[in-house]
């Protein structure tokens, strides 16, 4: 997958003549790159659209109250939420951006965020906006995965003392 966006980067850094205003040199250093400065960890995908994609070591509940948290703290505020099937989708209105996040489980200790961020143009997406919405999960997430960690080790210890 790392090797399709490395190859399309290179395919239009090839076709892109002209004045572009867009230093394809530096886009490509940083798309190769994953470097231990990120903010946003490697998990994360991204469509070309610019739509990101996240797994959290999190059951769909705990990562939706982490998601409202989040959302409280960056003053987006939560405009709607619905709930399709297993999927909880929540919308968030901020200045000229509309965030749709849509929250699916993958087990019952496992969930998938997907974070989109529309702009005031219609196809437009803002890809920065949403990797920096999913470092701020991220960051009050710690805290629940911490929890998490060491019920799970507690858990660990008390089956090997019943051996």
């Amino acid at each position: 997958m790392r090797y399709r966006r490395i190859l399309a980067l290179a395919a239009v850094a090839a076709v892109a003549t002209g004045c572009t205003g867009l230093e394809l040199v530096p886009l490509g250093a940083a798309a190769v790159s994953a470097g231990v400065g990120n903010a946003v960890k490697a998990g994360t995908e991204y469509t070309m659209t610019g739509t990101a994609y996240r797994t959290f070591s999190l059951p769909l509940e705990d990562l939706s109250v982490v998601v409202r948290q989040t959302l409280e703290h960056v003053e987006l505020p939560l405009t709607e939420a619905a709930a399709h099937d297993t999927r909880l989708t929540l919308v968030a209105e901020g200045l000229d951006r509309t965030v749709k996040l849509t929250l699916t489980p993958v087990s019952l200790s496992m969930t998938r965020l997907t974070v989109a961020v529309k702009t005031g143009v219609p196809i437009v997406r803002d890809r920065a906006t949403a990797s920096e919405l999913i470092a701020q999960i991220e960051q009050t997430a710690l805290p629940v995965l911490a929890v998490r960690a060491r019920e799970h080790a507690a858990g660990n210890a008390r089956q090997s003392s019943a051996r």
